[in-house]
């Protein structure tokens, strides 16, 4: 099931960005300082009172363009009216209500989604709210993004209005089991091309069905006896009414399909190379724990300017072969987070390596599911820190006691130390690397619990 979404309006300088700063607080569910995802995205998951959301802030609006100021804000209201599950819709409670304020009020009344009206900046109970009766949407709850006054209470209230988490009623029942593979990346990358050369093969093909994201098509179909569900975003356009930049616009959609799906498949341009929004998206999964393949789309746009310059066809191939090198370089350097990302090259015109798509997929859902036993853990473990002991900081020695796999998908080690404080990221990375290469172990990401033996002690005696 997608998680819903919970979107923060309002016109510039009322603290909508101060509010989704302190909502995020330290619950959000970032595990790496990855390159576009933590500092600049408007978007990120939340748990709030127990139930998980994705927050979105509709900042970004520059005061200073005062003639496009108006249509931008309403562009983004749009948006939110749009995507949201239940939209927050902030003023600044030391001022008196705007036009702006009124014409947005208007938009969310008509709009028919749950709001929330707060007013932030009030740290003080006594300050008078009776003016922003005449947005009519009721008394605006006061609250402090920058102090958390009243924080508590606007949780409650979002979760309150937050539809019942139920199962997916959408989908047969003896497609519960099937892997559910979301095809996502900016506009234009050739999605939709893909998705057409992999339904246009040999396939059963099942009649779609309604996805339980917003404007989606789930495909379900078989391949080599394997049952697959294909979440389908590539249909997303802007709406003519709506202004704002598309790519905003599909990076809602591309997160929903992401949640539901067991391994993403990260569609980059071959021609245009990767871009931020690239990193974003692939960012988001890498978060999410989803198993990764990265396919280069329009390889044969590529392959036809090397036609152009190639003499012969084994010069063709051997730049074909170095050029290929190079984009993976740059893949490395680029999207670094999912090195252990099989890359793919693919041309949908041509049909050429549309099979190698599902089948590293395959192969990634297997490896996200791959458990090995805690003796064999342990032992491993011993063996790569016998050989090169972690660093100390010169007073004290990190120690490795334990190590357990408690869950899947992704794969996730807990590690009992004598004092988590010592435990460097750095070798974190150089662990993983080494258990990667033990187990032939790519394609998923792993994620790392570091715990006090005291703890595995108490469990222990619990």
């Amino acid at each position: 099931m997608p998680k819903p979404v919970v979107a923060i309006v309002g016109k510039p300088n009322v603290g909508k960005s101060a509010l989704f700063n302190r909502l995020v607080g330290r619950r959000v569910s970032i595990v790496d300082e990855t390159p576009g995802v933590t500092r600049d995205r408007v978007m990120a998951e939340v748990d709030l009172l127990g139930r998980k959301v994705i927050l979105f802030d509709t900042g970004g609006i520059d005061p200073t363009l005062e003639d496009e100021l108006m249509a931008r804000v309403v562009d983004q209201v749009k948006i939110a009216i749009d995507e949201a599950d239940v939209i927050v819709f902030m003023v600044d409670g030391r001022e008196e209500p705007t036009v702006t304020d009124l014409e947005i009020a208007e938009m969310l009344r008509k709009s028919g989604k749950p709001i929330i009206f707060v007013a932030n900046k009030i740290d003080e109970p006594s300050t008078p709210m009776a003016e922003f009766w005449e947005l009519r949407l009721g008394a605006p709850l006061p609250i402090s993004a920058l102090h958390g006054r009243n924080v508590d209470k606007l949780k409650a209230a979002i979760v309150d209005e937050l539809p019942p988490p139920t199962p997916d009623e959408f989908l047969p029942t003896e497609w519960e089991d099937a892997i559910k593979v979301a095809i996502v990346g900016r506009p234009n990358v050739g999605k939709s091309s893909l998705l057409n050369a992999i339904l246009g093969e040999e396939r059963v093909i099942v009649s779609p069905i309604p996805g339980t994201t917003r404007d989606a098509i789930d495909t379900p179909f078989e391949w080599q006896g394997r049952k697959f569900i294909l979440i389908d975003t590539a249909g997303i356009r802007r709406k003519s009414q709506i202004r704002a930049p598309l790519e905003y616009y599909a990076m809602v959609r591309a997160f929903g399909a992401i949640d539901r799906s067991d391994v993403v498949v990260l569609v980059i341009d071959g021609v245009e190379g990767v871009t931020r929004q690239d990193a974003r998206i692939g960012g988001y999964a890498h978060e999410q724990g989803k198993p990764t393949v990265i396919v280069v789309s329009k390889w044969d746009l590529v392959r036809g300017k090397l036609e152009e310059e190639a003499v012969s066809p084994s010069q063709l191939k051997r730049r074909e072969k170095l050029l290929q090198s190079d984009f993976a370089n740059f893949l490395k350097q680029e999207l670094w987070f999912l090195h252990y990302a099989p890359v793919l090259y693919t041309s949908a015109v041509e049909r050429w390596n549309i099979e190698a798509i599902l089948e590293r997929a395959v192969y990634c859902y297997e490896q996200s599911r791959k458990r090995i036993t805690t003796g064999v853990l342990n032992r491993s473990l011993r063996q790569i820190v016998g050989e090169h002991p972690p660093p100390s900081d010169g007073k004290r020695q990190l120690k490795i006691y334990y190590a357990t796999q408690p869950e899947v998908a992704p794969p996730t080690f807990v590690l009992f130390v004598n004092d988590p404080d010592l435990v460097e990221d750095s070798y974190l990375r150089f662990l993983e690397k080494r258990l990667r290469a033990l187990f032939q172990w790519d394609g998923t990401p792993f994620r790392w619990i570091v715990r006090s033996s005291h703890e595995r002690k108490g469990e222990d005696e619990s």
